[in-house]
């Protein structure tokens, strides 16, 4: 907006003493003033407002792209609970399985009816832990309920399981994206709002003119005369240079942040690509090479142990052992797809690589 124009009403030559007594020499001005602004001054303000809402709405942009990686990563780790507690299940399913076993070789006289207090320990140890999975996955469910402000009743059960790729996405194609990201367009924003600062304040050290007139009523008889005006600061201390200063400063920081953020964004997406390398690996090897084997083994000690050839001991060593691998390659995949979540925050907030890793067959 420009300026404000003034009134001003003024009364001289009253109450005085000798011919000014009273109000018989009363003269009375009723002036107006205006204000016009030099330098463009209205102008670079508008400009500036224009340049913060403009940062606003980039800084919506990063708030909204940080909520939904939170919700994203806590959605792997709900989905990554509730196979946990899966995972919980089938151990306690073998340790019933196995005490039943155990209670009719026990009765045959096959068997120690020690081995019977094995198997009772093993069957606590399993209800032990679907216990506690349990309790990971309501923990779970409530810190992603939170990211849209619901409850943990809000959230079911979740579709999806990770199905890690044999070959991982071309690095290249991340890199190429991060100069897209919602940081940076705000740095550029605030950057060039800071210009428009800038430019502003040194429109400011332009002197204002104000040009005013009026109307002077005199007392002694009905006379009265125009009054006019020119105001023009003299700028001899102040010339607007510490402002000036200042916002070359702010604007010279702004720049430098810029190139802090690209190496920031850069180096935690090297952090998040050497984990999804390193899942992505341990997940595979797992999976392909390792799980095979200890099924392999638990069947057979298992079926020597139905058969007389080995004690109990052997059985659940080798239950624990399955069971190990089982969450192991569950922490692995799981570690991968939040390695991509964060690679895909950083890269591409529509994650689709991370939307595909849950969807595809």
């Amino acid at each position: 907006f420009r300026p404000n124009p003034t009134l001003d009403v003024s009364v001289e030559n009253f109450l005085g003493t000798g011919r000014v007594q009273g109000v018989r020499s009363l003269e009375t001005t009723v002036q107006a003033s205006q204000t016009f602004e030099r330098g463009g001054k209205r102008g670079r303000r508008v400009a500036l407002a224009t340049k913060e809402r403009e940062i606003a709405a980039k800084e919506y942009a990063v708030r909204r792209s940080e909520v939904i990686a939170a919700a994203a990563v806590a959605y792997v780790e709900t989905l990554a609970a509730q196979q946990r507690v899966a995972l919980a299940e089938e151990p306690l399913q073998l340790a019933r399985a196995t005490l039943e076993a155990v209670d009719f070789r026990v009765k045959a006289g096959a068997a120690s009816p020690a081995e019977t207090a094995r198997a009772r320990a093993a069957l606590a140890s399993g209800q032990g832990e679907l216990a506690r999975a349990q309790a990971a996955l309501a923990a779970a469910r409530a810190t992603l309920s939170a990211t849209w402000g619901g409850s943990p009743a809000d959230v079911t059960t979740l579709p999806g399981i990770p199905h890690i790729p044999e070959a991982l996405p071309p690095e290249e194609a991340f890199l190429a994206k991060i100069g897209r990201h919602p940081r940076i367009d705000l740095q550029e924003a605030i950057v060039v709002g800071r210009r428009a600062s800038l430019d502003l304040e040194k429109a400011q050290a332009a002197q204002d003119i104000t040009v005013g007139g009026g109307v002077r009523f005199l007392r002694e008889g009905t006379d009265a005369a125009f009054v006019a005006g020119v105001s023009v600061p003299l700028p001899v201390h102040n010339r607007n240079q510490g402002n000036i200063r200042a916002a070359r400063e702010n604007l010279a920081g702004a720049e430098q942040t810029i190139r802090a953020v690209e190496v920031e964004l850069r180096s935690a997406f090297t952090a998040a690509w050497q984990d999804l390398k390193a899942a992505n690996a341990a997940a595979l090897n797992l999976r392909r090479d390792v799980l095979p084997a200890t099924e392999e083994a638990h069947a057979v000690v298992r079926r020597a142990y139905e058969e007389g050839q080995l004690p109990l001991i052997d059985v659940l060593d080798a239950q624990r052992a399955l069971v190990a691998i089982r969450r192991e390659i569950l922490d692995a995949e799981s570690a991968y797809a939040v390695a991509l979540v964060r690679a895909e925050s950083l890269t591409d907030p529509a994650f689709p690589l991370t939307t595909s890793l849950f969807s595809s067959k």
